[in-house]
């Protein structure tokens, strides 16, 4: 198994856990408890924490975005249910991105957002991955609960696990050096260039809910299994979160793949790599982090560690796909 990681020659920490048990828990270049942005692999927990409102009765799936933010085109069209699942046919104007130049609030950026969203009636219902959805949930949660997002996280998350290596990235430079944060580089030219904090920290604002926490390997395994097995949402929440159809199988954060009984994340940007593989009860969990990116290699390594988990399923690669 580890001759197989390191053939895929990332620059990171490994964490590795098969039926319960840690089988490989090592690092190249930085060490188990090094500290990476995990982009949209955060998405899965922002579901749990709007999934856990439903649960509350103080949400309901079938509820419009409309009651939220009825200044989105086909907000009255628009439903919970299809935010989490990336079916809302919502998306930006060509041209523009999320947020603004100049981050001054929460609720300012998704105000912005707002006005550059479209709805294109024909994808409603279908998927189209935007990492827009995920900001309106978070909007949508801190209207509920009067609470801004980064507090209902720490809430959920940090505070009841103790996670001792988590961090939005925004936060105050000794509590990121605490986390054990590196940072994130691409490499160019012939070179790793690191990816200036600056520019990091805006993206991090802009992607609220969907790439703006920095997490090391044994805390996000930590979160993963609260979310799959713990007592944050009950059976029932998890059933309704999860289930998901074609072509990508995709709703509450995960690409879910019902004949392997696993779950999928993956986050990419800012010079960092996510990749993260879990059965559904959380017994056998791969996560793989790294800060030294190259253009173009993400999709061709997520597919290499797809065969990877296969592998420790104990299935052969043809016997089925794994999505994300």
């Amino acid at each position: 198994m580890r001759q197989q990681v390191d053939a895929l020659r990332i620059k990171g920490s490994i964490l590795v856990i098969k039926n319960g048990k840690i089988m490989l828990n090592y690092a190249l270049g930085n060490n188990t408890d090094t500290s990476y942005l995990i982009n949209s692999v955060q998405k899965s927990m922002t579901a749990a924490i709007v999934m856990r409102l439903v649960q509350e009765g103080k949400l309901s799936l079938q509820d419009k975005l409309s009651q939220f933010y009825p200044q989105i085109p086909g907000a009255n069209k628009v439903k919970i249910k299809n935010l989490l699942a990336m079916t809302a046919g919502l998306d930006l104007k060509p041209g523009t991105k999320l947020g603004r130049k100049h981050f001054i609030s929460d609720n300012d950026n998704i105000r912005c957002d707002a006005a550059k969203t479209i709805f294109e009636p024909r994808l409603l219902n279908k998927w189209h991955y935007s990492s827009l959805n995920y900001v309106y949930l978070c909007g949508i949660a801190s209207q509920i609960t009067k609470k801004s997002y980064e507090r209902l996280f720490r809430q959920t998350y940090v505070k009841p696990l103790r996670l001792r290596q988590t961090e939005f990235l925004w936060s105050k430079p000794g509590k990121i050096i605490a986390s054990h944060l590196v940072p994130g580089m691409i490499y160019r030219k012939g070179r790793y260039d690191v990816v200036k904090h600056k520019a990091a920290l805006k993206d991090a604002h802009n992607e609220l809910g969907a790439g703006s926490v920095v997490m090391s390997n044994h805390d996000l395994a930590k979160v993963i299994h609260y979310l799959l097995v713990g007592k944050l949402l009950t059976k029932k929440s998890r059933m309704l979160l999860y289930r998901a159809g074609p072509p990508a199988y995709y709703n509450g954060g995960f690409y879910n793949n019902n004949k392997l009984q696993t779950k999928t994340a993956n986050g990419a940007g800012q010079g960092y790599y996510t990749f993260m593989r879990s059965t559904n009860n959380a017994q056998t969990i791969l996560i793989i982090q790294s800060n030294k990116t190259r253009e173009g290699e993400f999709d061709q390594l997520k597919g290499q560690i797809n065969q990877i988990m296969l592998e420790l399923l104990g299935r052969k690669a043809r016997s089925a796909n794994m999505f994300g």
